[in-house]
């Protein structure tokens, strides 16, 4: 038997094992199956890295590492054959140091893990060289194989109480109805069923397939002033085949003193406060610290290396005594390790001499979390929506990032990579660039200006014609109630806009931006919605009080003009084309180039607009144009008949026309100025308006006479007037229809057509229709396009700067509002 053999063998009977019985002790201690030797991590992943150290071993240059199954009673004696059942070479074998030996366990073709990545035990053999049968066993102790659990915090005050949220690296709790767990100093045994340690944990709350909660027992206490190392083992508590088996294997160190943060950036100096539930720092006045980054605090103060590390000595000033209890200390920048976190021992002594350890807590140096964008950069006051904020050096581990948005805590924060993670945004007043301030256990960073929040609206439906003269919209909002409503002066007022309402006056009582159109009759239903009614058939002026009136309009472009033969797209030098031309008629003296009777039926921008009808020549220089001019483009001289109440309208000669629609009656008696064709009937006979008439057309000729086949009408009250009257339907001879062409007031009228019969003596009343001379002019509606609509709390002129408590909701894409014929 080789001397490193025997060591092994002189270990394990020390232990109370023998080699034939190795076996089954790794089954229910793994770490405890060789004394001295150790391993770490506790729970190493397939594909992961480990180191095996011994402080009774000096290990070969070259060492090599193999990877035995349990099933084995011990590490053979000398180097073995692989196989696919085991044992199986680690790759990457080297020796830091004599009495360390790092390894890999292959992610492939290797030994493998349980269910979900539960715990296997296995032994980690090393040899002196790869020589099958022939290089001899150095040293081997057992580890588990399977998915890594991390707690957080990591440490924390003796006494227990506090709460750790325990994540896995991949789904370890994927159908597990319950997981049960345990503290202890000593080895995860099998799950305990006869007697509940004293460690037990109440009560694991499921999180997700990779996450759980729970409170550290109160029997989770530091011993004396050095930290106490807890593992946390993880057990299936489930009613199925496996229950009571060993998932996975955590680590915990309760402190006597605990640290506040318990991390920072390595960078900077970071201050933090240390407190402890006893009198640890009783008749100590100049207390003195060490941080220690590879191993625990020394006994007494000293500042000799700890395993190879000189430890970070905390200057004079940077430590203050607080009380008995409490202390603050300024952190220096530490190095970290391979740009991982790396934690630190806070050790404190009674002096910097040969003062004694009164008590140390963990700190952990790591790199911090830097925000750089929020998306989406604004949202509602509401909250509840959610962002994703982008930077870099994010933890990943559940329960590791809490964010603020104005100073309101970020909720269901949720891991995406290191480089972004999402979140729900919490309610906040109406503010334009708030800070958004991200905090994890390596420190805090803010991003300025990163988010505001919005008065959004929503709006239903969001489209409909300009030929519309109502339209019922829903608005969905916030603090609606609290807005009084109303038609005019300081009254809250809903309107339609193209981009950003902008009531500043620019002039001549010009708004700088103003409403297009008013959603009037608003009606309250909550805090939450209000109803009101959008008219798209007339737009309104400049001004925003009133509707634009194309028979005031006039817009002279004055030798600035230009066309192209053949085209319809006019241009202007000057830029003085506005949305108010469209629609409107284009006259140009002489109509060199400019169709009689044109239309502006687009402005594309305020030096190209589109015509009716293509130019008929090109202009060889600018010349000059009229848009507007208060002419009517269309006349109906004693051919209009109306029906008071009636929306339907109809021609005693002629028809309308499709281009009539969204056209507007000025001037015409019985229709209120500014009424619009909503649309015709087929072949023009009749219209329907947006308004209904105020007075009707019908009427009677009284007392007349005439004579069976002749088309002389006579009778004294026939007015001048009567000229095209329509006679209505009667069984008194006179065809319904009939028109009288010529009139002699007061005497006779000339009919299109022979009566068919002769009155009698005195006369008969006929029911007539005396059509009106009527005249139609440009439409003026909402131009067809994207607007947003627009709750404000004050509808006056200037009201943003004169009144203290005005607001208005925000432009979103929820407050669009789309004016299409579709």
């Amino acid at each position: 038997m080789s001397r490193i053999l025997r060591r092994t063998r002189t270990r394990l009977v020390r232990a109370g094992l023998t080699t034939g019985v190795v076996g089954a002790a790794l089954l229910v201690a793994p770490q405890a199956a060789f004394a001295a030797p150790s391993i770490g991590p506790a729970v190493v992943a397939p594909g992961g890295n480990a180191s095996l150290m011994d402080p009774q071993v000096t290990f070969a240059a070259n060492p090599a590492v193999q990877l035995v199954p349990p099933t084995a009673a011990a590490c053979p004696a000398k180097f073995s054959a692989i196989s696919a059942a085991g044992p199986w070479n680690a790759t990457n074998a080297s020796r830091p140091n004599a009495n360390m030996v790092g390894f890999t366990v292959p992610a492939v073709n290797g030994p493998t893990a349980g269910t979900n990545g539960a715990v296997r035990p296995y032994l980690a053999c090393v040899y002196e060289g790869t020589n099958v049968a022939v290089s001899s066993l150095q040293g081997g102790t057992s580890f588990y194989l399977g998915t890594p659990v991390s707690a957080t915090p990591s440490s924390g005050a003796g006494g227990g109480g506090g709460q750790v949220t325990v994540s896995a690296a991949t789904p370890l709790f994927t159908g597990l109805s319950a997981v049960s767990a345990m503290f202890t100093t000593g080895a995860c045994t099998t799950y305990p069923t006869a007697n509940t340690p004293q460690n037990m944990v109440g009560t694991v709350s499921k999180l997700t397939a990779a996450g759980l909660s729970l409170t550290v027992p109160s029997g989770v206490v530091a011993a004396g002033a050095s930290p106490a190392q807890y593992s946390i083992c993880l057990y299936d508590a489930s009613t199925s085949a496996a229950a009571g088996a060993l998932l996975s294997v955590g680590q915990y160190t309760a402190t006597l003193v605990s640290v506040t943060p318990s991390g920072g950036s390595y960078l900077n100096s970071v201050g933090i406060t240390a407190s402890s539930g006893s009198a640890f720092l009783s008749g100590v006045t100049t207390p003195a610290v060490l941080l220690v980054a590879n191993g625990g605090c020394p006994g007494t103060w000293s500042t000799a290396a700890v395993n190879g590390t000189p430890p970070v000595v905390v200057a004079g000033s940077g430590v203050r005594r607080l009380s008995n209890t409490r202390a603050a200390v300024t952190v220096p920048p530490l190095p970290i390790s391979n740009g991982q976190p790396t934690p630190y021992q806070v050790c404190f002594y009674a002096n910097n001499t040969t003062g004694a350890l009164l008590g140390s807590s963990v700190y952990t140096a790591a790199i911090v979390a830097t925000p750089s964008s929020v998306s989406p950069a604004a949202g509602p006051a509401a909250g509840g929506n959610t962002i994703t904020v982008v930077g870099a050096d994010f933890p990943t581990d559940p329960g590791r990032i809490t964010a603020t948005l104005g100073g309101a805590a970020l909720t269901n924060i949720q891991s995406l990579s290191d480089k972004a993670f999402t979140a729900l945004a919490p309610p906040h007043s109406v503010e334009n660039n708030v800070a958004l301030v991200v905090s994890t256990p390596a420190g805090t960073r803010a991003l300025a200006g990163a988010y505001s929040y919005l008065n959004p609206i929503r709006v239903s439906p969001n489209t409909a014609p300009n030929t519309t003269p109502a339209v019922d919209v829903s608005v969905l909002g916030t603090g609606l109630m609290g807005t009084n409503f109303g038609s005019g002066g300081n009254a809250g007022r809903v309107f339609l806009v193209d981009g950003l309402y902008n009531g500043a006056d620019a002039g001549a009582g010009v708004r700088a931006n103003g409403p297009v159109a008013e959603c009037l009759n608003v009606l309250v239903i909550s805090d939450e919605e209000l109803i009101c009614t959008l008219q798209l058939n007339r737009r309104l002026n400049a001004q925003g009080g009133d509707f634009f009136n194309p028979m005031t309009y006039t817009n002279l472009l004055t030798t600035d003009v230009s066309t192209t033969a053949g085209s319809r797209v006019i241009m202007s030098a000057a830029g003085k084309f506005n949305a108010n031309d469209a629609g409107q008629p284009i006259v140009q003296a002489a109509n060199a180039n400019i169709p009689v009777n044109s239309i502006v039926t687009a402005v594309l921008s305020p030096t190209k607009a589109v015509i009716s009808a293509p130019a008929t020549a090109t202009s060889g220089a600018a010349f000059t144009a009229t848009i507007g001019n208060s002419t009517a483009v269309r006349t109906f001289p004693n051919a209009l008949i109306t029906t008071a109440g009636s929306v339907t309208v109809s021609l005693a000669s002629g028809a309308f026309t499709r281009a009539d629609v969204g056209r507007q009656f000025f001037a015409t008696p019985g229709v209120p100025n500014g009424t619009t064709i909503v649309s015709m009937a087929p072949g023009g006979a009749t219209a329907t308006l947006s308004a209904p008439a105020t007075l009707g057309t019908a009427g009677t000729l009284s007392n007349v006479s005439f004579s069976d086949t002749t088309t002389t009408l006579t009778g004294s009250s026939l007015l001048a007037t009567d000229v095209n009257a329509v006679i209505g339907a009667n069984q008194l001879g006179i065809p319904a229809g009939t028109v009288l062409t010529a009139v002699t007031p007061g005497t006779s009228a000339t009919l299109s057509a022979a009566a068919t019969a002769t009155t009698a003596a005195g006369g008969v009343n006929l029911p007539v229709n005396r059509p009106v001379a009527a005249s139609l002019y440009a439409a003026a509606p909402v131009v067809e396009g994207a607007y947003n609509l627009v709750v404000v709390s004050n509808g006056a002129p200037d009201a943003m700067a004169n009144d203290p408590d005005y607001y208005q909701t925000d432009v979103t894409s929820s407050s669009t509002f789309t004016v299409a014929s579709f």
